[in-house]
């Protein structure tokens, strides 16, 4: 099967976990035998074509009136503007439209598509290439992709993000297979009428072990070290991740927290919270972190699609515990009592206190948690996506089949 990868990032280029799940399918793929290609966008005005751990790289010019991965400052004008060429740009529809014609593929996976758009599927279309749309965010349904406001999620699609997410609406009719990284983000983006027209399913996010050699249970330390990976801000609950180590009242515990302080946040929260031991590391990769510390928390208050952060310390034995936000409840559908409802910060201190004071109960979910891992790792997902895109090619002959037929007739 000839198959092309769509995402807005490829690595090296890697700004989040997407990414690097689009890299590990594309690898499978074509360890599996398939011609695999992948299709991303340049940060660049020009097209730049690479070779990545051998998969063949093409990268699109960048056509949108700025890039959306520089860290510029931009007036809600230049993103209004940003937002609605992303909606339709014709400058992608041409590219695309003449880059898959030279591809000759049998089908089409896009997943990310902020700063390409659903131009790609028109050209798809237009070529009678079959698409699966692999959903990781909200972009589709909300131009800032986290359907969050005001320090609070949002239940539904406020008035504006109906708007303009109406014509992207459109376009998705024209995808065969939606796949949800979630059950929860596939029923928000289905909620809108989108994909109305495709065949859907949910295939979790997975992820490679971060080490060939297997980590080895340890007995958590004293001060027992609680920890936070990601940004430092209001999405990620940074705040309730502080009140919720309050809540444990103990004073065997002590904060390690990873990632970028972009808000400049931490000092205050540090100064709220006097009697708390924090140590700050900055941005370090997850694989060095999660050895530090003895149980990690997920206190998103955002409705995360996934959140691989949940599972990814389970590899090292590492517990992790969560708030019941979006899809993180799909992770932890084998151990339920580790998830707390969002923003119950009293519920979540009461959890982290029984890890620190149960020693047998820390022990039993730390080897039950690493036992887990393997549901998340990428050969499951392989074999699903596999049937997925398997199914859509065969559409798509059929499709083809379909249209030679009629044209026959029309002919006689």
């Amino acid at each position: 099967m000839k198959v092309c990868l769509c995402n807005n990032r490829f690595p090296p280029h890697v700004v989040g976990g997407t990414e690097m799940v689009v890299y590990d399918l594309a690898v499978q793929l074509r360890d599996r035998g398939h011609d695999v290609s992948i299709f991303t966008l340049s940060d660049a005005r020009s097209a730049q074509t690479a070779v990545v751990d051998g998969l063949r790289l093409h990268s699109m010019p960048n056509t949108n009136i700025y890039n959306q991965f520089s860290h510029a400052e931009r007036s809600g004008l230049k993103k209004a503007l940003f937002g609605a060429v992303d909606t339709f740009n014709p400058l992608v529809f041409l590219y695309a439209l003449r880059h898959l014609r030279r591809l000759d593929i049998d089908a089409l996976c896009t997943n990310n598509l902020k700063g390409m758009g659903p131009a790609i599927w028109l050209a798809a279309w237009c070529l009678r290439i079959p698409v699966v749309h692999v959903l990781h965010d909200y972009w589709l349904v909300c131009p800032t992709s986290t359907m969050f406001r005001d320090g609070h999620a949002c239940e539904r699609a406020c008035n504006g993000c109906r708007t303009v997410s109406a014509p992207k609406a459109w376009f998705s009719r024209l995808v065969g297979h939606v796949v949800g990284v979630s059950n929860f983000v596939l029923e928000r983006h289905r909620r809108q009428n989108f994909f109305a027209a495709a065949q859907p399913c949910v295939i979790h996010n997975a992820r490679q072990p971060f080490s060939a050699v297997p980590a080895a249970f340890t007995e958590p330390r004293k001060p027992f070290r609680l920890g936070f990976i990601g940004r430092t801000d209001a999405t990620k609950g940074i705040r309730e991740f502080f009140a919720g180590a309050a809540a444990a009242q103990t004073d065997n515990l002590e904060l390690h927290i990873a990632g970028r302080d972009n808000e400049q946040i931490l000092d205050q929260l540090i100064a709220e919270y006097p009697g708390l031991r924090v140590v700050r590391y900055g941005f370090v990769p997850a694989q060095d972190f999660y050895p530090l510390v003895d149980l990690v928390v997920v206190t998103s208050m955002w409705n995360e699609p996934f959140g691989m952060v949940a599972f990814e310390p389970w590899e090292f034995f590492k517990p992790s515990i969560a708030f019941t936000s979006g899809g993180l409840p799909e992770v932890f559908t084998a151990f339920p009592e580790l998830t707390v409802p969002r923003g119950d910060v009293q519920a979540l201190g009461k959890l982290i206190r029984r890890f620190i004071d149960d020693p047998a109960f820390y022990r039993d979910i730390a080897h039950r948690c690493h036992d887990r891992r393997s549901h998340f790792l990428p050969p499951r997902q392989l074999q699903q996506f596999e049937a997925v895109l398997r199914a859509a090619a065969r559409r798509g002959e059929e499709a083809g089949a379909g249209v030679i037929e009629v044209d026959r007739d029309a002919r006689s």
